[in-house]
């Protein structure tokens, strides 16, 4: 008996003690997976795991700068972007502060009502986004190999899982987008923000900004993905503040919104800037192919960035054969968006 209840101890001890390979490949899982992991965890951790990743990880990363800064672990005036100088090296630091690029997104605001409402917005919307397919913009894989008789290079044909995006037997993209897409198009829209606010917004008239200077973009970039979303499809029904519209009119129904809360004086330029960038890559990405047709493009997800996401999520690279195409399937996400 004290044998076998040795040996039972052992046991238990070796099921209680994971291997380490198998630890951290099921963080990785539940960090960059389809996330939803049975799991013991409940509530809030089920439902941050039930995130698509890109999703996750922008909530994720916005809720700890947010909170490093309101809980004065760091100062906030070390995560605003304001200057270039800054970032290369030639502020009052004298150091490269390259996070601030980063830092300058993910920062919310201050813990208050508004700071929860942006959050809930932007988690609402990105996830919308993901689940229902980002604009895709992978370009078709090109075989450098395979030459036709006239010496022009053959492209793969896409198959039953791998049609060509828009509508458009021409299309230079794969019809269903991935988390590689839509990680470009927030780099796309932080790029364009970024430049847009430090070219463009001083170029406009005082009676119209009323010298409003943005440290932080994080409303920025989400009415950035709003306006996106909305182009895709929209058609869409959508609940704003228990009103119904069409999704086509989400993001300018948010403008008439924020001009009202400024008692109808203040133009919320973070809203129009995030609109008029978004309005950019939607013509690029979507706009552009058709009208020049013949397969050409002007925005591509580099190759790079797409093997990157799927070497997280675990899935074949694009760059060993395998097209990554097996991206979100169209489906349609319930609920409200705003409150």
């Amino acid at each position: 008996k004290i044998t076998n209840h040795t040996n039972e101890q052992k046991e238990k001890a070796i099921t209680r003690t994971p291997r380490k390979p198998l630890a951290v490949a099921l963080a990785m899982d539940n960090l960059f997976g389809a996330g939803g992991g049975g799991g013991a965890g409940g509530g809030l951790q089920q439902w941050f795991l039930s995130l698509p990743p890109v999703t996750r990880i922008w909530l994720g990363s916005t809720l700890v700068v947010t909170a490093l800064a309101n809980l004065e672990f760091t100062k906030w005036n070390n995560l605003d972007f304001t200057r270039w100088e800054d970032v290369i090296g030639r502020g009052s630091s004298g150091r490269p502060e390259v996070w601030r690029l980063m830092t300058c997104f993910l920062f919310a605001g201050k813990f208050g009502f508004s700071t929860i409402i942006g959050l809930h917005l932007m988690t609402q919307i990105s996830t919308r986004y993901e689940k229902m397919g980002p604009i895709c913009t992978r370009r078709i894989y090109i075989n450098p190999t395979a030459m036709r008789p006239g010496g022009s290079q053959t492209e793969q044909q896409p198959n039953e899982h791998n049609q060509r995006g828009h509508g458009n037997d021409n299309s230079p993209y794969y019809s269903r987008g991935d988390s590689s897409d839509y990680v470009f198009a927030l780099l796309f829209g932080m790029s364009g923000i970024l430049l847009s606010n430090y070219f463009i917004l001083p170029k406009l008239p005082s009676s119209m900004t009323h010298n409003q200077i943005y440290r932080f973009f994080h409303r920025h970039l989400t009415f950035y993905v709003v306006y996106i979303w909305s182009k895709q499809h929209p058609h869409n029904r959508v609940n704003l503040f228990g009103v119904a519209l069409s999704a086509s009119y989400l993001p300018y129904a948010y403008l008439v919104i924020g001009y009202a809360m400024n008692n109808g004086q203040v133009v919320p330029l973070d809203i129009l800037n995030g609109m008029f960038v978004g309005h950019i890559y939607f013509y690029l990405a979507s706009v552009v192919p058709q009208v020049l047709g013949r397969g050409r493009a002007v925005l591509s997800t580099p190759m790079a960035l797409v093997d990157l996401c799927h070497w997280l999520e675990g899935r074949a690279l694009a760059g060993d054969g395998g097209q990554g195409n097996d991206g979100p399937m169209l489906v349609d996400v319930d609920g409200i968006i705003g409150g």
